[in-house]
């Protein structure tokens, strides 16, 4: 007796990894984002995209890409909310174990995510991409560019000891254990969620993987060299120090707790 029931879809496995990406109108290089994260050989991985009210066909192009992928999830959000916050909703909504930080202009090549993964695996809470580690590189860049990227990695040092750990504070490629995560102030606004993530995985085991800093694939950079960029981000370390108060001042009250319960 035939029947014109559907066939019941197997259920898709929880994923290990999620990829949050941040967007605004890059319609032009998240088809190739995509296709090449997908393409890992990595079980288990999802890619969550939080869009900030595109107008170039980048929601378009991942609605259809969604509808035929269970992988690919999206959060569309109308107007610009920097990429910080975009990044801290993506990875509230994330399944995997893993959370992966990187950006969808192809600067940050995806193939780089499988050393980063195992070194996850190996044991390690956060994970940073380093232009500065051994085989990294930061390309060709302005003079102003790079005194720009290298005030803002004293500036973090300076302010923010859990910065000190690591070559590049301020790289914007990473992946750290879910487990870590510590929810934000919505109404924190910036670009450099590392230096949160940094303050979160303190004390824990930290990685670097060199990487090859490419050029953009097309468009414009989201992120601003002028001296509103400088103000924003000298508020986040400000922020994140802040944060590494409260995280110590916790840890010491449940010490103490703790003690006194022995």
């Amino acid at each position: 007796m035939s029947s014109n029931a559907e066939e019941p879809r197997s259920p898709v496995p929880p994923p290990r990894a999620t990829v949050v990406l941040a967007t605004l109108n890059e319609g032009q290089n998240l088809p190739e984002v995509l296709d090449r994260l997908l393409r890992l050989p990595y079980p288990g991985i999802e890619v969550i995209v939080v869009d900030d009210g595109s107008t170039d066909g980048t929601r378009e192009h991942l609605t259809t890409v969604a509808s035929r992928d269970p992988r690919v999830r999206s959060i569309l959000h109308e107007g610009k909310q920097t990429t910080l916050r975009a990044q801290c909703q993506g990875i509230e909504a994330t399944h995997g174990a893993y959370v992966c930080i990187m950006d969808a202009d192809l600067q940050h090549p995806p193939e780089m995510l499988m050393p980063m993964l195992q070194q996850l695996e190996g044991g390690a809470s956060l994970v940073v991409a380093s232009r500065y580690a051994a085989g990294g590189t930061a390309g060709p860049r302005s003079a102003y560019r790079w005194l720009l990227s290298r005030g803002a990695e004293w500036i973090a040092r300076l302010f923010l000891p859990s910065a000190r750990g690591v070559s590049d504070p301020v790289s914007g490629f990473f992946a750290f254990r879910r487990e870590i995560w510590i929810p934000l102030n919505p109404l924190y606004r910036g670009y450099k969620l590392l230096l949160f993530a940094l303050v979160m995985a303190e004390g824990q085991r930290l990685s670097e993987v060199g990487f090859r800093f490419e050029p953009r694939g097309e468009g414009t950079s989201k992120v601003t060299g002028s001296l509103a960029f400088v103000r924003v981000f000298a508020t986040e370390v400000l922020l994140a120090a802040r944060l590494r108060k409260e995280v110590r001042h916790r840890a010491r009250r449940a010490g103490l707790a703790a003690k006194s319960l022995a």
